[in-house]
């Protein structure tokens, strides 16, 4: 499909944890998306805000420092489906009104493949846009390819979600597709 500005009908921010507390005064957002690693505490958010918190690796390349230190054994705390899903069943009750605000620990991966979940599912068939949307907001982005992968199925998108970052991000290897596999 064309590449084609999106104009969503809510105001979206994305960061790192550690621009959270600045983000949270300045953007105040309505809907948070609250992604951590596993071993980390949940962090406090002021009330009044719709929150949905995440708990898992950021894993999406083999070669990646962090999937070198978690054993594959503990896919448990690998991205999932179910992780997919819970972003965008929170991502259907956001009223056109919100202000979403999406963060992981770097605010590069996660929360950025977060974002191109919600964006997607609001506006099928535009899924490079999405992804130049996301990039727009947050230019170091590099969305956790697994999160896509299982977004794309949820989506019925047929691969143009990964597709979409393959035109900037290509797979680094035989390995990084065979971890894509595993999904």
């Amino acid at each position: 499909m064309l590449n084609q500005r999106i104009n969503l009908a809510f105001d979206l921010s994305i960061c790192g944890v550690d621009e959270l507390p600045v983000r949270l005064k300045r953007f105040n957002p309505t809907h948070l998306i609250s992604i951590s690693d596993p071993v980390d505490e949940p962090l406090d958010f002021p009330s009044g805000i719709e929150v949905l918190r995440l708990a898992f690796w950021d894993i999406h390349r083999f070669s990646s420092v962090v999937s070198q230190m978690v054993p594959f054994e503990e896919r448990h705390h690998y991205p999932t489906p179910d992780h997919a899903e819970s972003i965008l069943e929170f991502g259907r009750d956001i009223p056109g009104s919100a202000k979403l605000l999406i963060h992981c620990t770097a605010g590069i991966s996660r929360s950025t493949a977060a974002a191109m979940l919600v964006i997607c599912q609001m506006h099928p068939g535009h899924e490079q846009s999405a992804f130049q949307l996301v990039k727009s907001l947050r230019p170091q982005a590099d969305p956790n390819r697994l999160l896509i992968k299982f977004g794309d199925r949820l989506l019925k998108a047929k691969g143009r979600m990964l597709a979409a970052l393959d035109a900037d991000y290509p797979p680094k290897s035989a390995r990084h597709q065979q971890f894509l596999n595993l999904a």
